[in-house]
């Protein structure tokens, strides 16, 4: 499939929405919709399918609010107000700064900065002093990545600290310690005061150069905007909790397999293909059962993650891996997300299986606190009213 057959002439666009041309040049002009120039002349525009479905979608939903508010919490309209991550065209921002070109130079502990709102303050040059016991470390080895986490942090002092009516300013140090805390829990090992990528590669025994791809990774999963677990995050983060209990709902929030069981079924499919005598088996095998290909097209990116494309060829080339890429893009259109690239990087440096998941739980614990700052500041609590649909209520 050609990028343009992802796009449509303004004919078809204009009858698709039940709107004139000019309606449909003014919601280009106010960025709802993408369009190209043709192929065969450049004068000629086409349109996006993709944003015309969105456009048709919220247009069925009609002007109630009632009805508005219920279509927010499955991809649809913007919940709330954020200064965090911007997903706008198939890029990712944060703070205005395009990650993937952030990707190429900086540290987690950069984008902690960054996210945090630190300033020209470092809040890593404090040195923690946190060790694990080693009974506990060793009870808790074999523990699902989730629950060996929430364990861990409950031990960490400057987790526990009460965030209402804190500045946040004076939270940023417990901050650094439950990220360094979070590395030394999903990695199972005693906390440092090592940059992430750099402890990490220690107790992975990983090279200068995977380290540095570990690096890269880390910082492209640092944030991904109001995602389940950073909803959850923020709801806890609403009541005044501390930044430990505003962790752990991300981390409840991601042991979900609909949130973080994304890199564990890509891996199947992986295996699938190692055990075949070519991808375009397995592909067709899994379409004719009716089965997904996890890890292929995100919502959010129509015209391919940027993670995917930024973190892939930084990986020695893998036949089976492209083969797999190249035969999905070719019979269904649908390019690689994030997981994806994260089982790739996993198994291209020889890592433990479910390490896809860990990169991921460290990485976004930058966003968790970041979105937990931001909603310290709004000093309100996250109360939506339900739509109630059960039995009528009894005449009295």
């Amino acid at each position: 499939m050609t990028k343009y057959e992802q796009f449509i002439d303004a004919e078809v666009a204009s009858q698709a929405l039940g709107i004139s041309r000019a309606t449909l040049y003014a919601y280009v002009s106010r960025g709802l919709v993408r369009t190209i120039e043709g192929p065969d002349d450049p004068r000629r525009r086409l349109y996006s399918s993709h944003d015309i479905d969105q456009l048709k979608k919220n247009k069925s939903v009609g002007r109630k609010p009632k009805d508005v508010a219920a279509t927010t919490l499955d991809w649809g309209l913007p919940v709330l107000s954020s200064g965090i991550t911007l997903i706008e065209n198939g890029r990712l921002f944060y703070r205005g700064r395009d990650a993937v070109r952030l990707a190429e130079h900086a540290t987690l502990e950069d984008i902690a900065r960054l996210l945090w709102n630190c300033g020209d303050h470092d809040p890593f040059a404090s040195k923690t002093e946190l060790e694990w016991n080693a009974a506990l470390l060793d009870l808790t080895k074999d523990l699902p990545l989730t629950e060996r986490c929430q364990v861990l942090l409950s031990f960490v002092d400057a987790g526990r600290m009460t965030a209402w009516q804190r500045d946040n300013r004076k939270l940023w140090p417990s901050a650094a310690a439950l990220l360094r805390s979070m590395t030394a829990a999903a990695s199972n090992s005693q906390p440092s005061n090592l940059a992430t990528h750099l402890h990490l590669a220690k107790v992975w025994k990983l090279d200068e150069a995977a380290a540095d791809i570990i690096r890269c990774t880390l910082v492209l999963l640092a944030d991904h905007e109001l995602n389940a677990s950073a909803f959850a995050t923020r709801v806890v983060a609403s009541t005044g909790a501390s930044l430990g209990a505003c962790l752990d709902a991300g981390l409840s929030a991601l042991s979900g397999p609909l949130h973080g069981g994304m890199t564990s079924l890509v891996e199947i499919l992986f295996d699938e293909v190692d055990s075949a005598t070519d991808a375009a088996t397995v592909v067709e095998r899994r379409l004719r059962r009716g089965d997904g290909l996890p890890g292929f097209e995100h919502p959010l990116y129509p015209d391919g993650d940027p993670r995917a494309a930024a973190l892939l060829p930084l990986l020695p080339r893998d036949e089976k891996r492209q083969s797999l890429i190249d035969t999905v893009a070719e019979t269904t259109g649908k390019l690689p997300t994030v997981d994806v690239a994260l089982v790739s990087i996993r198994r291209a440096l020889g890592l433990a299986p479910g390490t896809a998941l860990n990169l991921f739980a460290i990485g976004r614990t930058v966003g968790w606190i970041a979105h937990a700052f931001e909603q310290f500041q709004e000093k309100k609590l996250i109360r939506p009213r339900a739509r109630y649909a059960g039995p009528p209520p009894e005449n009295t």
